[in-house]
């Protein structure tokens, strides 16, 4: 019997034994910062960029061709990446949100898996277990003159080799953020530049697009100088590389919308020897790659919204999730949509006002997205066709229905055409199943409005406080 307990003993010693670093994958992620998925050569999306590297990367790699972030704010998108958790779950709608609780992210999933877990750039997410920041990329989004370079996360890799730890390190780039001063916008010649079709054409909106493109190029640069650290390491074979786009670009029905200018990213992931090359048509979010990491580092999947596209990655299954599920709660404006790989429905409640957003709507703003609204508005006194596109900007149907695969851009809404009116019905009746299961509801509260309402509410009653407080000392008197 004793021979039988210290076998046992000495079997469970090895099953809890720590994987030695060499044995893990170390994983880096370069995140992007509003570029929506289109901004890429390697999507073919006929629009004109120059980025090589993540070109080269998405042949090297699997590449999702129906990848979404649940809300198209850089907070939401966020929190959705490092926790795993969709905004029902977490309470972060939208920008200006905090999170509803305190909520486990990669530093606690990975460190507990003997990482080390760093970030460099841009945070944008609040938790009780932060990133470590690693130096080298510059954090704030609006700053002009942003910088980057690597030492820090070369240093950051040396530690972790020299403590025997595998890594997990976030590159969190500040580019292709507004205000777009970077990169060298004579790569991108006006004339050259070609206009989404979801957009009114004019001199303004190509002057956007080319600026954005050029930050996209430095961008791109950044992701040729992580490979090439990766490279000079030997690291290249040991290690996951992830790119994500974010969610899309500062312009009308991008950011801050519920369209797949909005909410459809890129998404690549190599590991050399591991994951074979592909294109995968598999529907996935963001909040399943926390999951993931951890399920290719050897641990637990942990029971969150997410779940692992390692068997995707292997090339086991084509399938993952039936559909992402999509919000957009801010600004005074709801809506929520579900994607599958061939339709999307979108459901806008009627509400008292239109879609409208100051920061990209109001003339009183500076910023060159907001200038190019303007733009718009002025064609559409002469222009049917510009009167349409910003109509599809402010005025929501209950719901709208696309065939993404047919129509990339979102135009031809075909909700109300008899023949699809029983898949708006199935889609409807999934979308309210989900936002049950989610206990998700509409709602128009902008959170910021709130957060100022909630601090005057609390500034008035600490003036009353202290009213009652000496009229009650001088009653006392």
């Amino acid at each position: 019997m004793l021979k039988v307990l210290l076998a046992g003993a000495a079997l469970a010693t090895l099953s809890i034994a720590p994987v030695l670093a060499e044995e893990k994958p170390n994983f880096v992620v370069v995140l992007a910062d509003d570029v929506s998925w289109s901004s890429f050569g390697c999507v073919d999306s006929g629009l004109y960029t120059r980025t090589p590297n993540i070109d080269k990367l998405a042949t090297q790699g699997v590449r999702f061709t129906n990848f979404s972030c649940s809300g198209a704010m850089c907070c939401p998108t966020r929190h959705e990446l490092y926790t795993g958790l969709l905004p029902p779950s977490s309470g972060v709608y939208a920008n200006g949100n905090g999170p509803a609780g305190d909520y486990k992210n990669m530093v606690n999933y990975l460190g507990n898996l003997g990482y080390n877990v760093g970030l460099t750039g841009k945070i944008h997410f609040t938790s009780k277990s932060p990133f470590p920041k690693v130096s080298g990329f510059t954090e704030g989004a609006n700053e002009k003159a942003p910088t980057w370079e690597l030492s820090g996360v070369k240093q950051f890799i040396e530690t972790s080799q020299a403590e025997d730890k595998p890594f997990c390190m976030v590159i969190a780039s500040v580019h292709a953020h507004h205000p777009w001063t970077i990169g060298d916008v004579s790569n991108f010649p006006l004339d050259k530049i070609v206009v989404p079709p979801n957009m009114v054409d004019g001199p303004i909106t190509r002057e956007c697009l080319a600026k954005h493109a050029a930050e996209v190029e430095e961008l791109d640069n950044q992701v040729g100088a992580t490979m090439k650290l990766l490279d000079e390491m030997k690291l290249k074979d040991n290690t996951v590389l992830i790119f994500l786009s974010e969610q899309g670009t500062a312009m009308p029905n991008g950011k801050y919308s519920i369209y797949d200018y909005g909410t459809k990213a890129l998404c690549l992931v190599r590991w050399p020897g591991k994951i074979k090359p592909a294109v995968t048509d598999a529907v996935a979010m963001y909040c399943d790659i926390a999951p993931t990491l951890v399920d290719m580092a050897g641990g637990e999947v942990p029971d969150v919204d997410g779940s692992s596209l390692f068997p995707v990655l292997k090339g086991e299954t084509s399938d993952h999730r039936e559909h992402a599920y999509l919000v957009h709660q801010y600004g005074g404006y709801t809506q929520r949509a579900i994607r599958n790989k061939e339709y999307k429905l979108i459901w806008s409640p009627k509400q008292e006002n239109d879609y409208y957003l100051d920061v990209m709507m109001g003339s009183r703003h500076g910023k060159l997205f907001a200038q190019s609204w303007i733009e718009w508005l002025g064609k559409a006194k002469t222009d049917p066709d510009a009167q349409a596109k910003i109509d599809r900007v402010v005025k929501h149907p209950e719901f709208e229905l696309y065939n993404i695969k047919n129509d990339p851009w979102e135009l031809d809404n075909l909700a109300s055409n008899p023949e699809y009116s029983q898949k708006v019905e199935e889609m409807h009746a999934q979308l309210k199943a989900d936002m049950e299961t989610l206990n998700d509801s509409f709602s128009t509260e902008d959170p910021k409005q709130a957060k100022k309402a909630k601090k005057e509410s609390a500034e008035e009653k600490g003036v009353a406080d202290k009213k009652t407080a000496r009229k009650k000392k001088k009653n006392n008197k």
